[in-house]
């Protein structure tokens, strides 16, 4: 795959949507089984070379790269030949036999990747910008392996498939081992792979009939928790005493999640450390969901669920029976409370209502009092005192985007 001059880029083509799951992070970004884009082609690849966001992420991106050597915004001008790869693209094994001068579509005539010239991978970036995204007059053939995520429900349909690949590619290290510790309850023919620094206590139970658990660096199983596979619980995170874990579910890295969960991404950093059912579900960072907050996944007529990804958006069909909601970064919940099936929760949303209305726009502060909108100032201490708890601190580029989305909906009436 890899020879001289070859270089390895990731790019964004505006033409996935996460609602205000995009708001911070660009499609290679987001969490597309256990592993991001990024994550997935240094396993596959060893190497990125280049990101290429939106323009409007591209300084959260950057200082997210901050002391390292990949660029953004732009391919290395000494580049020969570059590996272009969408990433909202969840599986990399067509990128096994990619051939030089070579490009892969999706079904619908997406970009999954390309092996082009330089000239020829400047010039298709630069299209991206006003919409033009014909692919160069290469040699085409058809994607076979893995989905371009286009929508949350598209996300949420590929995690029976995604999560166990990933779990391979993760093991392959060697790092993990298939083990168990004294006390533990284990069935299944899957593996259960544990860091050396994981810990699973006594009383906890371990399925792997349907598929592999993961446990990474520093990952916890709190005694009578029940972890159903597939399931990754990634570096630090924890789950909590008495937890059940069902299948289908990736906590992101430093979560601590409790209660009853399935079908569900963490992106990372986030709290659901009480009862309470969530499923089918994405969760953003920076998210803390109140003791006994709860979601449904399932309407009462069974029927399809509909949902709305924006406040300008109009409301679209998931063509799923199961779909619960999405919850974008720095959200919270307050104790119990009621999220309806198919809801979408802003960006920086506070929500202290027993039942908020299916879509919560950013920003949005409510109580049984009012409705109004969250002050910047008063979520920007907040904000810095939760990151606190995690030894971590917003970067300058990262609090002005979450500022310039303060103001983009500051004269939007609040729903709620």
């Amino acid at each position: 795959m890899r020879s001289s001059g070859t270089i390895v880029a990731l790019f964004d083509d505006g033409q996935s949507r996460f609602g205000p799951l995009g708001d911070l992070r660009a499609s290679f970004e987001q969490r597309l089984g256990v592993l991001t884009c990024i994550e997935r082609t240094k396993l596959v690849l060893g190497r990125v070379d280049a990101l290429l966001p939106p323009e409007y992420l591209a300084a959260v991106v950057t200082e997210r790269q901050a002391g390292g050597q990949v660029l953004v915004g732009r391919l290395p001008a000494g580049a020969q030949e570059v590996i272009l790869i969408n990433g909202a693209l969840d599986c990399l094994e067509d990128a096994a036999d990619l051939s030089s001068g070579e490009t892969i579509l999706s079904s619908n005539g997406r970009v999954a990747m390309g092996r082009w010239p330089l000239s020829m991978a400047q010039s298709f970036i630069d299209r991206l910008a006003t919409n033009d995204r014909h692919p160069p007059k290469t040699p085409i053939r058809a994607m076979a392996h893995g989905q371009i995520i286009a929508e949350p429900w598209g996300l949420l349909e590929r995690l029976a498939q995604s999560i166990p690949a990933d779990i391979t590619l993760l093991s392959r290290s060697g790092e993990m081992t298939d083990r168990v510790a004294v006390g533990v309850q284990r069935f299944g023919n899957h593996p259960l792979l544990m860091d050396p620094t994981a810990r699973v206590f006594p009383g906890a139970i371990i399925d792997t009939t349907e598929g592999p658990v993961l446990l990474a660096h520093g990952a916890t199983v709190s005694p009578g928790a029940v972890v159903c596979g597939p399931v990754a619980v990634l570096e630090n995170s924890s789950v909590m005493v008495r937890a059940h874990i069902k299948a289908r579910t990736v906590i992101g890295p430093e979560c601590k999640v409790g209660g009853e969960v399935g079908s569900t991404v963490f992106q990372g950093c986030s709290n659901k450390a009480h009862e309470g059912h969530l499923a089918d579900a994405l969760v953003g960072e920076w998210v803390n969901l109140g003791a006994g907050t709860c979601n449904s996944n399932l309407m009462n007529t069974y029927g399809e669920v509909t949902t709305r990804l924006d406040a300008s958006g109009s409301i679209e069909r998931t063509n799923r029976v199961f779909y619960g909601c999405i919850i974008a970064d720095h959200a919270k919940c307050a104790i119990l409370v009621a999220i309806n099936t198919g809801s979408t929760i802003g960006t920086g949303a506070m929500i202290a209502v027993a039942r908020p209305a299916t879509f919560v726009d950013r920003f949005a502060w409510l109580t049984s009092e009012r409705a109004q909108f969250y002050r910047f100032d008063r979520f920007e201490t907040a904000l810095a005192a939760v990151m606190a708890r995690r030894g971590k601190v917003p970067g300058e580029a990262y609090t002005a985007r979450l500022r310039a989305l303060h103001e983009a909906h500051a004269n939007r009436g609040i729903r709620g």
